[in-house]
């Protein structure tokens, strides 16, 4: 499966909202994760990790004055 397939997946959109706006817990941590199954759970993680670095991004964007 490709990483465009996956970023398809209800899994996926569900990782990426809990990474940007979720709480910032350790991924072995996270109660969410055991919802997913095979390729979702692949695809959560991928997500999660996607919003993330997205909430990282933006929290350093307005630590230097940027837009946000």
């Amino acid at each position: 499966m490709s990483a465009d397939e996956l970023r398809e997946r209800a899994a996926y959109r569900s990782g990426w909202h809990d990474g940007r706006f979720g709480q910032e817990v350790s991924f072995v941590q996270n109660p969410r994760l055991a919802e997913w199954e095979d390729l979702d759970r692949l695809a959560y993680y991928y997500g999660h990790r996607e919003g993330r670095r997205i909430r990282q991004l933006l929290r350093g964007a307005g630590a230097r004055g940027g837009a946000v």
